[in-house]
């Protein structure tokens, strides 16, 4: 109970002149889902106030943010063509950066919707590349033997824009078919052929024509 306490009070932080400035930690964010279920599924007209007292946050910030996490029953427009274009552009990174790259454009989206859109046009199932975790696995190695690569210059990587801080592993990396490829084929003797993914393997080396025929 100690931990959850100290987890929910991380969402809180001191702004100018003694305001409170709630920044919304994932286990606040599970807390609001549990309690809008509560109220659509089993009709609990408390549960969101009691959700609002539980982590000392106002019932009108707890509204807001369920707005963000697509938790109201708000419909949002129509896409249109310019923001898929957008969208597919940076699809790679984060939803929240998205939103920032889609309002830099002139468009207003939750986080929500964008997450729904990438999911519905399956744009991240078609991105050409990996995050350093998913990449860890298809190699058989540790997500830092990855990291290590990349810093070494051995693997080449851009970063995605995320808000991670320095604590928390700082911003994360995306790393293309072409540069995976390219490490196996410069680094060889760095490949445990008994811990990859087979079948991913020979697709990633044979640039994709292994079951093409």
């Amino acid at each position: 109970m100690a931990v959850q306490t100290m987890a929910l009070r991380e969402g809180i932080r001191k702004g100018p002149k003694n305001k409170r400035k709630y920044e919304f930690t994932p286990l606040i964010d599970d807390l609001i889902r549990l309690a809008y279920r509560q109220y659509r599924v089993y009709g609990n007209r408390q549960a969101i106030s009691h959700c609002a007292r539980k982590v000392e946050i106002p019932s009108w910030r707890i509204r807001l943010r369920a707005l963000d996490l697509g938790l109201t029953r708000t419909k949002e427009p129509l896409w249109s063509d310019a923001e898929v274009v957008e969208l597919e552009r940076w699809g790679h990174l984060t939803d929240a950066v998205i939103q920032r790259k889609l309002k830099a454009a002139g468009f207003s989206r939750t986080i929500a919707g964008i997450h729904l859109k990438l999911k519905r046009l399956r744009i991240r199932q078609n991105l050409d590349g990996y995050s350093a975790y998913p990449l860890s696995e298809a190699f058989g190695v540790h997500s830092h033997k990855v990291g290590l690569r990349i810093r070494r210059k051995m693997l080449r990587a851009t970063r995605r824009g995320t808000d991670r801080t320095e604590a928390q592993g700082g911003d994360s990396y995306w790393i293309t078919h072409d540069a995976a490829r390219e490490f196996v084929y410069r680094h060889p003797d760095e490949i445990d052929l008994a811990r990859v993914k087979k079948l991913w393997f020979l697709d990633l080396v044979s640039a994709g024509r292994i079951g093409a025929h």
